[in-house]
């Protein structure tokens, strides 16, 4: 009789401990789009929280061809260079390590930076 009792008595303290561990469905990760305009990134400087995912996204009104290159970023992580296109394309990296991402576009390097900063 005392172990049905606290199987009983068990139970519902284990259902109430698993709504507390389980995550919220429907979370999202954050994610941030950039535009790729001719001749400047919009925004040109951008604060995010480790984990978010970056879109930059080329306008289709662009005449110009454009690139997204990472410079310099925080210790350990490795440069990307995206595609070049002009227009109508879309390229995505979630950046994780805290620290100061410096990039450009490769053919407007003089006009065309950016700053993302991950803290």
């Amino acid at each position: 009789m005392t172990r049905r009792l606290s199987a009983l008595l068990l139970v519902p303290m284990l259902v109430a401990a698993a709504v507390f561990v389980v995550p919220a469905h429907g979370a999202k990760p954050k994610s941030k789009t950039v535009g790729v305009i001719d001749y400047s990134f919009t925004p040109a400087r951008l604060t995010v929280r480790p984990g978010t995912k970056i879109v930059w996204k080329w306008s289709s009104a662009n005449s110009a061809p454009h690139d997204v290159q990472l410079t310099k970023g925080p210790k350990g992580v490795k440069r990307f260079t995206s595609p070049v296109a002009t227009a109508g394309i879309t390229y995505a990296r979630t950046l994780t390590a805290k620290g100061t991402y410096r990039l450009l576009c490769t053919y407007h390097a003089n006009v065309m930076r950016q700053t993302i900063i991950v803290k």
